[in-house]
C-alpha cells in the first residue's frame, strides 16, 4: 500500500492530479491503472497519459510481477512508432513500428531462445519487401518478397539443414509457373506447372537418383490425361487414364 501512496503523490507532483476526468468527461492526463485485485496493496498494470480521452506519448504496461511488459507510442489515440511486448522472463518477443495506427517499417518477432523468428517489413500497413522466418537455431526456415501486401517473386521453404525445400514462383499473390520440391538431402523431388494458384500442366516425381517414379498432368487442380508410374531402374509399371479428376 506505502508503493501506490508513493507512485500517487511522486505522480501528482510532477503531472498534476493522476487519472483526472474533466467536465466533458474526457480522461486528461497522467493515469495509473491497477490489476483489479481485491486486497489492499494494488499492483500497477499501466500507466500514461490522456489527452481528450486519448492515449498520447509513451504507455508502459507490466506483467502481475512488476517487470515490464509492453511499452507503446501514442499519437491522438493511434499508434506511432515502436512498440515492444516482453515476456515474464524479461526476453524481447515483439518490436513493431508504426505510423497513424497502421503497421510501417521493420517488424521483428523473437522465439523464446532470443533469435528472431520473423523479420518483415510493412509500408502504411501493407507488407512490402522481403519476409524471412527462422527456425528456433537461427537458421532460415522460409524466405520471400511482398509488394502491396501480395507475394511476388520467388519464395522459399528451407529444411532444418538449410537444404532447400520448396519454391515457389508468385506474381501479385498467385503460384505461376513451375514450382519444385527437394529431398532433404538435396536431391530433386518433384516439379508442378501453376497458373494463377492452380495446378495446370505437367507434375513429375522423381527417386533420389534422378529417374522419374510418376509423371501426370494437371486441369485447374485436377488430374487430366495419362498418369503413369515408374520403377526405380525406370520401368513403367503402371499408367492410369483421368479426364477431370475422374479415373476412366
Amino acid at each position: 500500500m506505502k508503493y501506490v501512496i508513493i507512485l500517487f503523490f511522486i505522480f501528482s507532483h510532477f503531472y498534476g492530479q493522476v487519472n483526472f476526468i474533466d467536465n466533458n468527461g474526457f480522461k486528461q492526463g497522467y493515469w495509473i491503472l491497477f490489476f483489479p485485485y481485491n486486497h489492499l496493496d494494488s499492483i500497477v498494470s499501466e500507466e500514461g497519459s490522456f489527452v481528450n480521452d486519448l492515449e498520447h506519448g509513451l504507455w508502459i504496461k507490466y506483467h502481475e510481477s512488476g517487470q515490464v511488459r509492453e511499452m507503446i507510442n501514442y499519437v491522438n489515440g493511434e499508434l506511432n512508432g515502436v512498440r515492444i511486448l516482453i515476456d515474464k522472463k524479461g526476453k524481447l518477443k515483439e518490436q513493431e513500428n508504426f505510423v497513424n495506427g497502421q503497421y510501417h517499417g521493420n517488424q521483428i518477432y523473437f522465439h523464446d531462445t532470443g533469435k528472431p523468428s520473423v523479420k518483415l517489413t510493412y509500408s502504411n500497413g501493407l507488407r512490402n519487401g522481403p519476409l524471412a522466418k527462422y527456425y528456433k537455431n537461427g537458421k532460415k526456415q522460409e524466405s520471400a518478397y511482398y509488394v502491396n501486401d501480395k507475394k511476388h517473386g520467388i519464395s522459399e521453404w528451407y529444411f532444418d539443414n538449410q537444404q532447400l525445400s520448396l519454391q515457389y514462383h508468385y506474381i501479385n499473390g498467385l503460384i505461376e509457373d513451375t514450382a519444385y520440391t527437394y529431398y532433404k538431402d538435396g536431391f530433386l523431388k518433384s516439379t508442378y506447372t501453376y497458373h494463377r494458384n492452380q495446378m495446370n500442366g505437367d507434375r513429375v516425381t522423381y527417386y533420389k537418383s534422378g529417374l522419374i517414379k510418376e509423371r501426370g498432368s494437371f486441369l485447374k487442380d485436377k488430374k487430366n490425361g495419362f498418369w503413369c508410374q515408374y520403377d526405380t531402374l525406370g520401368a513403367e509399371t503402371e499408367c492410369v487414364e483421368y479426364e477431370k479428376g475422374i479415373r476412366k
